[in-house]
């Protein structure tokens, strides 16, 4: 074999190799790429939904000590993100509402489930709400709501002795409400949050009265309906139905009271009063 065929094939295999090296430079640049790309790296408002998604997660999944650390997760990625990025003025107040809820019912020294739990959905709605990434899970609510507004008018119709259940109704639509109003404000329906506060806090009045006054309860399932209505986005139709919540683990919530007890020290707790009270 000549010593210049020797050569050439060398200097082929020398180029296969750079061209390799190249090509090789050239996807690890795209990848490069496509992560910095990536919304948790790119965009805060999403990294703070991803976290109030692993939150909600965790607290479905019962382990307390996971839960307490998304909590601060949370928290870390709400004040990462800089105030002009909100898509409404009233976006970061609702937020830091619903952020300081969900602590206060991690951190009580007998938590109550519900509440735990009612939190992390709420935040995880209005985590979703504001984001780009989010898929506008608070206005699957609209179908849920209607429906407790149409039993609602259904159970003041009555007259067959039906009484207690305008409350139990007017409940019902209370308790989606309550997981959505930080969400609705957060998406730029404060306003129409404002109104629906007002018109559920007159309904719960007048059904807590012992004997209901006839003339007050006959024109409320439509001023529900309405304000209900006008908190939604006016394009806005929710889906078919909403996903079922998973019920948290017996025994999850007495298991954050108790490493909660464990873990704060006396001063460490009198400091968290003391700044609530300042707030």
């Amino acid at each position: 074999m000549s010593t210049i065929g020797v050569r050439i094939r060398m200097s082929r295999r020398v180029l296969a190799a750079a061209v390799l090296i190249l090509w090789l430079e050239a996807w690890l640049g795209g990848q490069a790429a496509a992560a910095a790309d990536a919304p948790s790296a790119r965009d805060p408002v999403d990294a703070f939904r991803l976290a109030a998604e692993s939150l909600y997660r965790s607290v479905s999944d019962g382990d307390p000590l996971v839960v307490l650390r998304n909590v601060t997760r949370a928290e870390e990625a709400l004040k990462a993100v800089p105030p002009e990025r909100w898509p409404a003025p009233e976006s970061s107040a609702a937020l830091a509402a619903a952020m300081d809820r969900m602590r206060r019912a991690v951190s009580a020294l007998s938590p109550d489930a519900d509440e735990v739990y009612a939190a992390s959905a709420s935040l995880r709605l209005a985590a979703d709400a504001v984001s780009p990434k989010g898929q506008g899970l608070w206005l699957e609510y609209r179908r849920l709501m209607r429906e407790d507004i149409a039993a609602l008018r259904t159970a003041i119709s009555r007259a067959d002795g039906s009484e207690g259940q305008e409350a139990e109704r007017l409940q019902s639509l209370n308790g989606h409400y309550g997981l959505i109003r930080a969400a609705a404000v957060a998406a730029g329906r404060a306003e129409q949050a404002e109104r629906a506060d007002a018109v559920i806090r007159y309904a719960d009045r007048v059904f807590s009265a012992a004997s209901p006054n006839p003339s007050l309860t006959k024109d409320l399932a439509p001023r529900i309906g309405a304000a209900v209505e006008d908190l939604f986005p006016p394009a806005a139709e929710a889906p078919a139905s909403v996903p079922p919540a998973t019920v948290p683990p017996a025994g999850f919530f007495s298991a954050i009271g108790a490493f909660i007890l464990t873990a704060l020290t006396y001063s460490g707790w009198r400091k968290y009063r003391g700044e609530q009270r300042r707030k």
